[in-house]
């Protein structure tokens, strides 16, 4: 009897013991098939720390060649080199000591420290084959036009983001405040306890209510679902009666009387956008934020934040009619606002936004380059090209009349976007042709107050830099 039990307490233990070696096998099998690539491109794997003391990581240069982010020598130590500083901090990120990367440094580590992934996983035997320098990224920013973009912003907190609309390309991507890489690591716990937020990325990870800016959207659905049509005139002013004593006033509450779309936008009319978010109803709103991408996640090669959309299935007649005016629970980045101008300029269509232009070897042999593929389509073609118009005439005649550059048709909505922790955010967004090359951007700039007068003279400054003679599209 007690053999028995002897017998059955070993059977007991062996059997946890293969319970555990199976738990350990799955494990084991997880990091080694599902989370390789995640470990691999780690910054913090020790394995590519030690890489980086042998070799020199790669170079980041701008659209034109310029050297954006450099590795050299000093007293026998590698030292990554950032010229421009806090410029293109942001979106180029850092590389630092015990705090891992961010940005371009983080996504690209793979091709900066020269690893090739085959090789890698076979762990030592990798060093037969190691390289002097990690690979070269090319990106699609501008550096000129990233310069201008940074300046015009100033000592303000915002951002401004540029893309070639029929691409994607990301040609101006500027955040304020920002970190000075080139001194991240003593500058770190500073720089995470600063509550301006230096470390956060606004162009494609801050979200604000889009305000006035969303408006052309609305447009985009109210004449999809023909609730208007261009010639329908709608009595507009001082204010759209909600009932229950719930009214939505014009700006500085005036009266602009029976008057069409296009006016609707040039004017930036409340009561025009709250009744047709009303009109449409929550449904037809959240299929048009549908077909716009807001709701899809933007795979790309730097990280973005997805916007944050009401929940349109428990909205009142109230926050319907706010979303029309761009309020409400709706929260937008930079990114997401050009992305939307995009559309407009380019006959219904938005495309996935890039960074990374190609990946080159030290021998200067491109091995990768980014094609341009589509995100969205999301209106059709004679829609986009009216609301482009109607936002054009914004620039002419309305409220971004601050924007306007001689010989240049821009296209834009200004915005200004209440805001419950302070003054309310400047916004503008719209498209542009410039040289040939066909662009939308989106300027937020944070508690300054009126679109027009705050945020439009930036995309004039930026389109101005494109103009000169020496720059070349």
């Amino acid at each position: 009897m007690r053999d028995d039990n002897i017998n059955k307490n070993i059977f007991r233990i062996a059997q946890v013991f293969i319970v555990l070696f199976v738990i350990l096998l799955i494990n084991l099998s997880y990091i080694q098939i599902v989370k390789s690539d995640w470990y691999t491109n780690n910054s913090l794997n020790a394995r590519i720390i030690n890489r980086e003391n042998s070799i020199l990581r790669g170079d980041i240069i701008d659209s034109t060649g310029k050297k954006l982010v450099y590795s050299e020598k000093q007293n026998n130590e590698i030292k990554r080199m950032y010229p421009y500083g806090e410029i293109c901090a942001f979106p180029i990120g850092y590389f630092g000591k015990n705090i891992g990367s961010a940005g371009i440094e983080q996504t690209q580590n793979i091709d900066l420290a020269g690893l090739n992934m085959t090789m890698h996983k076979l762990g030592p035997i990798e060093q037969l084959f190691e390289g002097k320098k990690g690979n070269t990224i090319k990106l699609t920013l501008d550096v000129n036009l990233q310069k201008t973009a940074w300046n015009a912003i100033g000592q303000r907190r915002g951002a401004a983001v540029v893309m070639d609309a029929d691409t994607g390309a990301v040609l101006v991507m500027a955040s304020r405040p920002a970190f000075n890489p080139n001194t991240i690591n003593e500058d770190w716990d500073k720089l995470r306890n600063d509550k301006n937020s230096p470390l956060i990325n606004r162009a494609a990870q801050g979200l604000y209510p889009p305000g006035s800016s969303i408006k052309p959207l609305i447009a985009d659905a109210a004449l999809q679902q023909k609730i208007i049509s261009p010639d329908t005139r709608i009595n507009c002013g001082p204010f759209y009666d909600l009932g229950n004593g719930q009214k939505i006033y014009e700006a500085d509450k005036a009266t602009y009387g029976n008057i069409n779309l296009d006016e609707g936008l040039i004017h930036s009319s409340n009561v025009m956008f709250a009744g047709l978010a009303v009109k449409l109803g929550n449904k037809e709103l959240q299929q048009a934020f549908s077909r716009f991408g807001f709701y899809d996640k933007v795979k790309s090669d730097f990280y973005t934040q997805t916007p944050h959309m009401p929940d349109f299935g428990k909205l009142s007649t109230g926050e319907t009619a706010q979303v029309g005016i761009g309020q409400a629970d709706l929260l937008v980045t930079p990114l997401r606002m050009a992305m939307l101008a995009e559309a407009f300029i380019n006959q219904g269509k938005i495309m996935q936004p890039y960074l990374v232009d190609s990946v080159q070897t030290l021998d200067g042999v491109t091995i990768r380059t980014t094609s341009p593929t589509l995100f969205k389509e999301a209106t059709d073609v004679n829609r986009a090209e009216l609301i482009n118009s109607y936002m054009a005439d914004v620039v002419k005649k309305g409220t971004g009349k601050n924007a306007h550059v001689n010989g240049i048709e821009i296209a834009g909505k200004t915005g200004t976007a209440e805001n419950s922790q302070g003054a309310d955010h400047a916004w503008f967004m719209g498209t542009a042709c410039v040289k040939g090359r066909n662009i939308a951007f989106a300027v937020i700039l944070e508690n300054s107050g009126f679109g027009g007068a705050e945020a439009a003279p930036i995309i004039k400054q930026i389109i101005t830099t494109m103009l000169r003679e020496d720059y070349d599209v």
